[in-house]
């Protein structure tokens, strides 16, 4: 069960179940013989690399290719990938055995490195233990909201009994009304990014109602991506 611990305007806090809205499925994809479906071949092996070109020919190895073709090994070329494994290599190629051991890296606004240290466990907090994700200042009308953020993932919050549905119709009408989305704020102060797991990807949640008669849709719209237009420049 995956559970939201919400808070509406008049700062009433409840648990609200949520379940995953799948996109629709894209279009079919086939021809006229039948449909038509991706697979995997190897491209290239070691022996055709640029590197490994360069020690057995000189840096100068185009007259070899036309001559011999050196790049093609004719038993792995075109050979059906069917399953891959992670492998970690070194600076020189080298195969790692053991994984190399992770270096968080913060960057400044400018991209400039500040600080590195060990990764830090990112806790979940859109339930438990955690404040209740609260409504933020930052309103957009719907028409506004979808030119300007990106959302990657919606999910749909959905009632148990009759109290959760009145709980989160009102919310629904509320913001159906007036044709917008909120913001939702996580932690003590209401202004973190939201996070479903541990170490999860942090989103802006947007909580979007729709409401036709007594039905009702709760949608929580996930963006991580602000759509910005360039400035113009003129030469």
């Amino acid at each position: 069960m995956r559970l939201l611990h919400l808070a509406d305007p008049d700062q009433r806090n409840s648990d609200v179940q949520f379940v995953s809205v799948s996109a629709p499925p894209p279009p079919a994809r086939a021809t006229a013989a039948g449909p038509v479906g991706f697979r995997r071949y190897v491209a290239a092996a070691d022996a055709g690399t640029h590197e490994s070109l360069v020690r057995a020919h000189g840096s100068d190895y185009g007259q070899a290719l036309i001559q011999g073709d050196p790049e093609l090994d004719l038993e792995q070329i075109g050979r059906p990938v069917e399953s891959t494994s992670t492998v970690y290599l070194a600076a020189d190629g080298e195969v790692l055995r053991v994984a190399p051991t992770l270096v968080e890296i913060l960057l400044d606004a400018d991209g400039a490195e500040k600080e590195r240290r060990a990764p830090q466990d990112v806790a979940a907090n859109v339930h438990g233990a955690a404040a209740p994700l609260r409504w933020t200042k930052s309103r957009f009308k719907r028409s506004d909201a979808v030119r300007r953020f990106a959302f990657a993932r919606t999910v749909q919050l959905v009632h148990v009994d009759g109290l959760t549905y009145d709980y989160l119709y009102g919310i629904a009408k509320q913001l159906d009304e007036a044709d917008e989305l909120v913001l939702l704020g996580a932690g003590a102060n209401g202004r973190e990014p939201l996070v479903f797991q541990l170490n999860g990807v942090p989103w802006r949640g947007f909580l979007e109602g729709r409401v036709e008669g007594r039905r009702y849709q709760l949608l929580l719209r996930l963006s991580n991506l602000e759509l910005k237009t360039r400035e113009a420049t003129h030469g």
